[in-house]
């Protein structure tokens, strides 16, 4: 199938769907992703809002995988943005006569497991987890069931029970292989002309074939051509995902699959009971002994120098707290030197080896079992002994401190007691472009905010694309069509306190109170700590708001839900933090009103954030100018971009951060959003003017 530019005119086949608007942008954005792709370049594309990017991309995409017979994968960070490929543009397509195949692949904890689920009925207890599992094995027998989606009534932890996992997979020895959801996703995979992934499994793929080198199959199939939309997001995501982390709560998941005491679950039960149904008395008497007197109370002693090990890592926490109460950096090859914690390390990982020893003799004294049908069990048993090893091994990465190029840190536990110990690469970038750049013939990063004032330096560094290598690179900046000057009335209120004021909250409440009123509420408030947010929140209901909006606070639902009451409800006003500043589309006079509390800079007492000033620094660098304030600016200008979303918007955008007019930075905030009416004066004054504006 050619490609033809002429697809997007308005007598071309999109032409003929109703409500579509020519957007030449949008066409110059086609043309450039199919030469990237057939030429081999990497590219670099921003597309303000209203550009259509997603069909931009995918049609030239599908063109190319038909014609020259090679995957193009597809990669988004959100939810959101992956059910409009599926639900909206890729069916849209279709429906212009456009054949081609695609298909979505997520991560295996994503699918059910037919041999787990049928492991867990034997030791299933409670009649309304055994009714859940048994419709789930019904619904694979009749191919109704796919992924968790399809399992609305199960919980956390009885999901946990039945989902797939990569290494607990027999794969072509299963029973079940042929008619498992995960190959039959995987076979379709070999087959896809596109294939829709999440950032988190392209870097999980990324990771395998790191291993095992690049032309293997490994959560993908072979695939040369990569497409990342919200790609200003992989910088994160890769240091998320490359990052290592030991914590009370990974140890307890580990212990508790092989043995919980309230329900009598786990793998030790499970192979006591198949170990008695298939041997005698005297064959079984040797593992039953190991079992009962020498693993499970291994398991107990674990469980115990585990938890005191943690509390004496919260404790040094707290002594050292500093700036930050909530996070700790340990210093590189220094690491932590209080004698409580390092006995208590000692311990922990001490018995680590002593159980690792323990269930080396489990294996070796069943080996000749594992083979024999009704020890499925068995097979676990390897896969969860390695897990042991990996919780060990990670254990001494993060406690040796003394791995170049990382950053490690403590972080207080939210919701339970201890603190985890993490240590995450500094820069991602080298990473990014050894294991993805330099394997791919053709990579292309899309997004609405990649630049900062038209330059994409940061953004290229972020993800390896250095000056130093001659790279085949297109940069191309499409601006969004919608008619800023006119859509939007941008407003700087002089009379607020700085925001590090000790009276900020307050006196920004004070502020709302009236800005709110502009718009009859309608308004997303955006804030940069969640602690600032309630004691906003908290003011406003004080003085009696709720009476006249409805207010959304984040926290108090699920974020899903705060969205879709915003988008039916009268007169609603939502609060939220990091998670709303994008992601979130509400067209039409539902969101009439922004405002931006604070300009959103990056905590400089982060762990990561402090180690990547100082790599700036010895590099010859300036940390504010080469990180903080670029990260920032994208930052804000994805929450500006909340508020217009159509042609037919209209909305004012209040910035209660004066320092976007009164320091020389400000400027750079400015000139990296679309141009904008834009005033700043006091309260009193622009409310006159945004009531004769609207």
């Amino acid at each position: 199938m050619l490609y033809n530019s002429d697809f997007y005119l308005p007598n071309g086949l999109l032409g003929n769907v109703e409500g579509y608007e020519y957007r030449a942008a949008q066409q110059q954005m086609a043309d450039a992703i199919y030469q990237i792709l057939d030429s081999g370049h990497l590219g670099i594309i921003e597309a303000g809002t209203g550009t259509g990017k997603s069909l931009a991309y995918l049609y030239p995409a599908i063109c190319f995988a038909k014609t020259k017979q090679e995957k193009v994968v597809i990669s988004t960070n959100t939810l959101n943005l992956q059910d409009q490929l599926l639900n909206k543009d890729l069916p849209g397509l279709r429906k212009l006569g456009i054949d081609f195949n695609a298909v979505v692949v997520r991560g295996w904890v994503n699918y059910p497991c037919w041999a787990r689920a049928q492991d867990f009925l034997f030791t299933v207890t409670n009649s309304i987890e055994e009714k859940l599992v048994t419709d789930l094995i019904a619904g694979l027998e009749r191919q109704e069931v796919t992924t968790i989606s399809d399992c609305p009534d199960f919980s956390e932890e009885l999901w946990e029970e039945v989902q797939a996992e990569s290494d607990l997979c027999t794969r072509g020895k299963c029973e079940f292989y042929e008619h498992c959801p995960i190959f039959i996703n995987r076979r379709l995979a070999e087959k896809a002309d596109l294939l829709i992934v999440n950032h988190h499994l392209l870097l999980a793929d990324v990771s395998i074939r790191q291993k095992l080198g690049w032309d293997t199959t490994a959560v993908l199939p072979s695939y040369k051509h990569l497409i990342i939309d919200e790609a200003h997001h992989i910088q994160d995501v890769a240091t998320e995902y490359f990052a290592v982390k030991v914590s009370p709560v990974r140890l307890s998941r580990l212990l508790g699959l092989f043995y919980r005491r309230r329900k009598d679950r786990g793998l030790l039960n499970r192979i006591r009971q198949q170990v008695s149904k298939s041997l005698s008395e005297a064959e079984a008497a040797d593992i039953f002994q190991l079992i009962d007197w020498h693993i499970l109370p291994q398991i107990r002693v674990v469980d115990d120098v585990g938890a005191k090990f943690f509390d004496e890592l919260a404790k040094y926490l707290q002594e050292r707290n500093g700036a930050d109460p909530e996070s700790l950096r340990i210093p590189f090859r220094q690491g932590i030197e209080t004698e409580s914690v390092l006995t208590a390390y000692d311990l922990l990982h001490s018995n680590l080896r002593k159980w690792e020893i323990q269930l080396e003799k489990l294996l070796e004294m069943t080996e000749s079992l594992s083979e024999k049908e009704g020890f499925e069990s068995l097979f676990y048993l390897e896969a969860y002994y390695q897990r042991v090893v990996d919780f060990r091994v990670d254990l001494e990465f993060t406690m040796d401190v003394n791995q170049p190029g990382y950053v490690y840190w403590l972080k207080a536990m939210e919701r339970q007691r201890g603190a985890s110990l993490q240590g995450a690469p500094i820069d991602v970038g080298p990473l990014l472009k050894e294991n993805l750049l330099f394997q791919l013939s053709s990579v292309i990063f899309t997004s609405a905010t990649l630049s900062v004032n038209q330059d994409f330096t940061y953004f290229r560094k972020n993800v390896g694309i250095d000056f130093e290598e001659a790279w085949d690179l297109v940069t191309l900046i499409f601006e969004s069509p919608f008619d800023y000057q006119k859509q939007v009335f941008m407003a700087v209120p002089k009379d607020l306190p700085l925001p590090d004021s000790s009276n900020y909250p307050e006196e920004l409440a004070n502020k709302l109170v009236d800005i709110l009123a502009l718009t009859k509420g309608r308004a997303f408030v955006l804030f940069t700590s969640y602690k600032m947010l309630k004691e906003v929140a908290k003011y406003l209901r004080t003085v009696g708001l709720e009476q006249t909006y409805n207010f959304l606070v984040q926290g108090e639902q699920s974020r899903y839900i705060l969205i879709e009451r915003f988008k039916v409800e009268p007169n609603p006003v939502l609060l939220g933090t990091d998670s709303f500043w994008e992601g979130v589309d509400v067209a039409g006079e539902a969101l009439s009103s922004v405002i931006i509390t604070k300009l959103p800079f990056t905590v400089p007492t982060d762990p990561i954030v402090m180690a990547r000033s100082e790599l700036i620094l010895e590099l010859g660098g300036n940390p504010f100018r080469d990180y903080f304030l670029p990260k920032a600016v994208l930052k804000f200008r994805q929450g500006c971009g909340r508020l217009i979303r159509t042609k037919t918007d209209r909305g004012l955008l209040v910035i209660c951060d004066r320092r976007i007019m009164d320091r020389n930075y400000g400027e750079t905030f400015i000139q990296s959003l679309a141009s904008c009416s834009i005033e700043n004066d006091y309260l009193d004054k622009l409310k006159q003017e945004v009531n004769l504006w609207l």
